[in-house]
Order: C-alpha cells, then sequence, then structure tokens
C-alpha cells in the first residue's frame, strides 16, 4: 500500500517533483561557480585545454618579438677571425655561459637606437660578470624601455613571505630601479594564468658577494611582462591604440597609456597556437643578419623584443602549457601580448552563468516533463549538452569568455539520468498495474505482450479492423436456477464456475471480452495479432478442457448442499470484426463487434436445439480439422442470415484417430446430404450403436430419413434446416 501511494505521489506531482530536482541542481550549478575546490577547478582548466586544443591558431601578434638562445647559439667551432671582424659580439658566444654582459648591453642599445618599444631582459643575471657596467649603463639610460625579471623563490620563505630575489645588484639604476624590475612566476603545475601583482612585504636574502636587502621597492610588485606592457604602451600610446583594434572581438576595453585591466586578478593567459607560434628569431642570426635581413634594427622599430633562452637541456627553461612545453620567455610574450591587445582569456560574468545556468535548467525541465521514452529524452538531453559546448565554444573563441562547464554537466547529467529513471519507475509501475488490470481478462503472457506491443495495441484502441475468434459460453436454465438459490449462493457458485472457465481460457491465450449475466464472451486475436489458425486451435482446446472442467466441478458440487448441477453450451466462430474502445468517455470498453461475433452467439444458442455442448463454424473447422476430430451437426441458417452455414461438433482433439462412430456418422451425412436416404439411415444407426445407442443427432437425422423416403424433398433441397431461435 505505501509503495502504491508513492508512485501515485509521484504520478500526481510528477511536475513539482521534477521541477524542484532542476531548482536543486541549479542552486548546486551556482555553487559549484563559485566552489574553489580543486576538483572543479581542474575540470575547468581541463576544459579550457580542449577549447584551446580545438581553435585554430591565432594570428601571432605582430608587435611582439622573440630574441632566443639555443643550444645552436653556442658555436661548435669557434667563429673565425674574419666573422668577429664582421660582428664582434660574436666572439662572446664562444664564452664559457653566462657570456659577457657587454653582449647584451650592445644588443639591447642596438634595439633601441632601431626604435623598439621595449626590450624585456628574461635573463637572470646573478652575481658579477664581465660588462656589467656596460649593461649597467645601458639599463640607467633607458630604464623607462627595458624590463629585467627578478624570480620568486618559492622554496625561500621568512615566515609567511615569499621571497624574490633580485638580479645583480650593480646592473640596477641607482633611482627607481622598482620601475625596472618585474617578478617572473611560473607555478608547479601547467601554466594557464601569470600573476601581475603580489602586495608583499619583500625580504632579500644576502648574496654570496654580501649584497643585502634593502633595494628600494614599491609596496606593490608588478610582473615582468606587466611592466613590459605598460612602458610599451607609455612609449607609443598612438602604435598601442592602433594594435588594439586589431582584435575588436577579443576586448571590451581600450587600453591607452597602460594596461586597462586590474592587475591584482591573475590573468588566464590565451595562447596564439602551439609553442614557437609568437614571431622569433636566434640570437646569432640577429647578429650576423643585422644589416640584411633585419635591415640595419628597422625591422624591430615598434616592436617590443623578448630576449630569452629555448634550450632545453643546457638551462631547462620549458614549462608545461596546455598547448604544450614551451619556453619561459614565449609564455613572458604570450601575457605581454594579452595584455596590450586585452585578449587575455576572461571568466565569464556571473550574469552571464546565471542566465546560461537559467536557460539550461528550463530547457532541461522541458524535456524531462514533455518527452518520455528513454532514447528520445537521452537523445535531447545529448543535444542540450552539445548546444550548451556549442555556445561555450562560441564564447570562448569570440570573445574570449570561459564559461564555467562543471555545473552545466552536472545539471544535464543529473537531470537526464533523474528523469529517465522518474519516467521508466512510473513506467514500469503503470506496466505492473495495467498488467494486472489485463491479466484478469487475458492470461499473464498475453497481457505482458500487450504491453510490450503496445503501440499496436493502443492502434486496436482506436477502432481496427482483424480477424478475431470468437467463444460464447453460456449457462443452460440460468433463470430457473437463479429464482431457486439465495442470492449469496448464486454469486458464490458462479464465482467458483467463472474462476475456472475465465482460468482457461487466460490459459490457452483468450481474452475474456465480457460477462454478459451467465454468458461469457472471450476471443482470441483482438489485443494482439496472431494467425486465425493459431486462435482457433486456442479456442476450440479451450472449450474442450471447460467441458471437462464443469463435468469435475459439478462432481464436487454433487456432494456440497446448496449446490446445483450445471451445463452451458458453447459457440466459436471466426470473421473479420472491428476491434476498439466504445461506450461513454467516463466508461470505455474495449470489446469486439461485427457479424462473426452475432454468429458465434447463435451458435452457441443452437447448441439447444441440436443438444450438442460445444457447436463450431465452418471456417474454424476447417483451419482446426487436422488437430480435432469433428461430425457435422447440421446445414443451418440462423435468424437475421440469408444464406446456411455449416456447423460442427467437436468430438476430441487428434484428427487421425476419432472416437468411435465418429466415421460411420461421416459417412451417413454424405449419404444424406447425397440423397440417399436408404443408405444414410443404415449408417446413422450404426454410428448410434458405435456411441452408445443414445445421440440426438443420430435420432434426428433418422427421423428426417424416413420422412424424405415417404416424403422426398424437392430439386432445390440441400439439406438446410432453419434455426427459428436466437
Amino acid at each position: 500500500m505505501t509503495i502504491r501511494l508513492f508512485f501515485e505521489f509521484l504520478h500526481r506531482n510528477r511536475v513539482l517533483v521534477q521541477t524542484a530536482f532542476v531548482v536543486a541542481m541549479l542552486a548546486v550549478y551556482v555553487w559549484l561557480v563559485q566552489d574553489e575546490g580543486e576538483w572543479v577547478k581542474g575540470f575547468e582548466d581541463h576544459v579550457t585545454e580542449i577549447l584551446l586544443l580545438n581553435r585554430p591558431p591565432l594570428e601571432p601578434p605582430p608587435e611582439t618579438v622573440i630574441i632566443y638562445v639555443s643550444e645552436n647559439t653556442f658555436p661548435v667551432k669557434p667563429y673565425s677571425p674574419a666573422e668577429i671582424a664582421q660582428v664582434p659580439d660574436l666572439a662572446y658566444l664562444t664564452q664559457k655561459w653566462p657570456w659577457n654582459n657587454a653582449l647584451w648591453a650592445h644588443l639591447t642599445q642596438n634595439l633601441l637606437d632601431a626604435g623598439a618599444g621595449v626590450v624585456a631582459l628574461d635573463l637572470f643575471f646573478k652575481g658579477t660578470t664581465p660588462g656589467d657596467a656596460e649593461l649597467a649603463e645601458v639599463i640607467a639610460e633607458n630604464q623607462d624601455r627595458v624590463v629585467l625579471p627578478s624570480i620568486m623563490d618559492s622554496t625561500l620563505l621568512v615566515g609567511t613571505n615569499q621571497l624574490i630575489l633580485d638580479p645583480e645588484r650593480s646592473l640596477l639604476p641607482t633611482t627607481g630601479s622598482a620601475d625596472v624590475l618585474g617578478f617572473t612566476n611560473y607555478p608547479d603545475t601547467t601554466v594557464r594564468m601569470l600573476k601581475n601583482w603580489l602586495a608583499l612585504s619583500i625580504l632579500l636574502p644576502e648574496s654570496s658577494e654580501g649584497n643585502a636587502a634593502g633595494l628600494p621597492r614599491h609596496p606593490d610588485e608588478f610582473s615582468f611582462s606587466w611592466l613590459a606592457a605598460k612602458k610599451f604602451m607609455s612609449m607609443s600610446p598612438q602604435v598601442g591604440r592602433s594594435l588594439i583594434l586589431r582584435r575588436p572581438k577579443g576586448g571590451l576595453k581600450k587600453m591607452v597609456d597602460a594596461p586597462q585591466r586590474d592587475p591584482k586578478t591573475p590573468m588566464m593567459l590565451n595562447y596564439y597556437g602551439p609553442p614557437f607560434t609568437i614571431t622569433s628569431v636566434r640570437l646569432e642570426n640577429v647578429l650576423t643578419n643585422w644589416n640584411t635581413t633585419f635591415l640595419h634594427g628597422e625591422y624591430f622599430k615598434g616592436k617590443a623584443v623578448f630576449i630569452g633562452t629555448r634550450a632545453w637541456l643546457r638551462f631547462n627553461d620549458f614549462y608545461t602549457t596546455p598547448l604544450g612545453s614551451s619556453p619561459g620567455v614565449e609564455i613572458q610574450a604570450t601575457s605581454f601580448a594579452n595584455l596590450i591587445h586585452t585578449e587575455w582569456l576572461r571568466p565569464a560574468p556571473d550574469w552571464v552563468v546565471l542566465l546560461l545556468a537559467f536557460a539550461l535548467s528550463l530547457m532541461a525541465l522541458a524535456v524531462s516533463l514533455s518527452v518520455h521514452q528513454v532514447l528520445i529524452k537521452m537523445g535531447l538531453f545529448l543535444s542540450l549538452g552539445a548546444i550548451f559546448l556549442e555556445v561555450t565554444q562560441h564564447l570562448f573563441w569570440s570573445w574570449l569568455i570561459v564559461v564555467p562547464v562543471a555545473g552545466a554537466a552536472l545539471i544535464l547529467i543529473s537531470c537526464g539520468i533523474f528523469g529517465t529513471l522518474y519516467d521508466y519507475m512510473l513506467t514500469q509501475y503503470e506496466r505492473q498495474r495495467m498488467l494486472g488490470m489485463f491479466e484478469s481478462m487475458v492470461s499473464p503472457g498475453v497481457a505482458g505482450l500487450m504491453l510490450s506491443q503496445r503501440g499496436d495495441f493502443e492502434k486496436r484502441l482506436g477502432g481496427q479492423r482483424q480477424e478475431v475468434i470468437v467463444l460464447f459460453c453460456d449457462i443452460r436454465r440460468f433463470t430457473v436456477w437463479s429464482e431457486k438459490v439465495g442470492p449469496e449462493a448464486l454469486v458464490a457458485q458462479l464465482n467458483e464456475y467463472y474462476s475456472q472457465m475465465v482460468g482457461i481460457v487466460q490459459e490457452h491465450g483468450g481474452t475474456v471480452q465480457k460477462y454478459i449475466g451467465d454468458a461469457l464472451m472471450a476471443a482470441w486475436g483482438d489485443v494482439r495479432a496472431q494467425p486465425p489458425s493459431e486462435g482457433a486451435t486456442h479456442a476450440v482446446h479451450a472449450a474442450l478442457r471447460m467441458v471437462e472442467a464443469l463435468r469435475k466441478l459439478n462432481l464436487h458440487w454433487a456432494k456440497q448442499p446448496g449446490r446445483e448441477q450445471l451445463s452451458f453450451g458453447i459457440g466459436i466462430n471466426h470473421g473479420e470484426c472491428v476491434v476498439g474502445q466504445i461506450g461513454h468517455p467516463r466508461r470505455l470498453e474495449f470489446t469486439v463487434l461485427g457479424d462473426p461475433v452475432n454468429l458465434a452467439s447463435r451458435l452457441e444458442s443452437a447448441t439447444k436445439q441440436c443438444h450438442q455442448t460445444i457447436l463450431v463454424g465452418q471456417s474454424i473447422y476447417e483451419m482446426t480439422k487436422r488437430e480435432f476430430s469433428y461430425r457435422l451437426a447440421e446445414k443451418m441458417q440462423v435468424m437475421g442470415k440469408s444464406h446456411a452455414v455449416a456447423v460442427y461438433a467437436p468430438m476430441g482433439e487428434g484428427a487421425s484417430l476419432p472416437p468411435v462412430g465418429v466415421a460411420q456418422y461421416n459417412d451417413a451425412i454424405e449419404s444424406y446430404y447425397a440423397r440417399d436416404f436408404v443408405r444414410a439411415a443404415e449408417l446413422f444407426r450404426l454410428a448410434q450403436e458405435r456411441f452408445g445407442g443414445d445421440d440426438y443427432l443420430c435420432t434426428t437425422f433418422l427421423k428426417r430419413c424416413e420422412h424424405f423416403q415417404k416424403n422426398p424433398p424437392p430439386p432445390d433441397w440441400d439439406g438446410t434446416w432453419v434455426l427459428t431461435e436466437k
């Protein structure tokens, strides 16, 4: 009872329950967006990587150039005197690393003289090195266009403060050194975002040379790439403004004098493609081809030049990114280009997230409530997921907006599973309820088949022509019996009787169509399609078993006071009928209509005149004569019919070994309808003896034979007997 009430509650409140579930998932979605849990972050990072990998490479930023030191920059053999005479700085490349800082001083000065907007030296100058004074002079004279890195060392902590290692003190200007230094930071995992600002109490450890902490610093520490972008935009605001307009879809704001971005928020990097996408040239090529390929440095005019290393074996300076292993200098150049073009990746605004979540929830709810077929429902949920991913990809590719998808996946997956299971449970409950209802009319096997072939059955409910086998069974002298016994005894005995008869019908795959007082109407082929011969065989089998069951019931009732002996007649017919639901909308009944039904009823009635328990129509006989033994009972014309039908009485199962007397009876029938009444009479007498001396049909036909011997029938006589009673 509790389970039934539970499922009835789910059925009545389907909209309420599923709406509540979707609202709950929406709340979880909003919570996940705000959650800083590692698994959520890891999932979102993985999705962002997929979006980056599937996006076509972007156009490399034209104003950004990398000059790098590779393994090949270190010559296998020394440069010749002629080569060094032509390019003196080549001599430094043959020295042991770190090279003489005069090399970097000359390169930086040449780049700035050629018109480079900013030179970012992504090289850490640790300790004193030859050429320091020359490099320090270049830095001091151009500190508004040069950026040096300081390194955040996560292994060195004083209290809770992380330490920053600055380059050699002698290289830094005596004033404004904080405007030259920008920290570089790379996470231990995949580089997806960089910090642009830190508010720390900076402590500098003493170096081996004795340099102590105390370098003048700003309270705020800015990153290497941020400082480069700031100086670049300050030096060339007009150039910067045109660069921003190069990718109008990427930015939401214009920058004029400095990157218009809050540096306190870590920046999600928008990689332009796989490693080495940004224009890069080897140091030795720049030195040797300065006047030719690089047009006396004109190539670098108006550009930001990043100088760094790209030698994994020598410097171990590669870091994992979503698109592959990339040198650190290219990561810094990427961050710089993102800043000046305002095309870093942006987390979706809260209102966008809420709008998408709300729309997704409404669509998920609509699918859950309107679609009941499991495959279609799952297909629609997959389609919703595809649409959401398409929107996410569009926002990412066109507007650089990263939409969190963990919550969306939760909504779609959970709503899809919940909606499917919800409908599945209700469907199973409804199926069991209908199965119980149908099993009161048909056998359990047929009831299950009806539900499994529900589409075909629903067509029949609307009305359909179908070949059907119809069986009528009516208790004899019911009126007399009902007047003799009390109502309680009558109902009790009828229930015992129907319990046996209905059980037999159902065991043979029949449908109990209706109870008409003391009469029972059953059918085969009404609720499911089956070969008519199969249904006919089941119907005759059921009729013979019903006769045997009533015999046993009468034996049982004979020993019980208040029980009457019953007898019945059964008529079976076949034909095309109309099956469907009829009646008032509040009281519909699935039934069978048509002339074959009426004839089956007439055959049942004819059993009284023929003194037979079972009579079947001609078509039933033709379909089952190989399974049962029959004898022709009559050629009769029932009321309401203009032509005669042959009516047969089954004698038992097995046509090859008919009961004793049936063969003589059938021969007698042939002689009778052939007008050989003398021979027919002899055979009827012989058959009657074989039947035990008392057979109503034999006696009836003997009387007719004697009559026709004296009074021959007219020439058009065909032996038809007209039935004058229903």
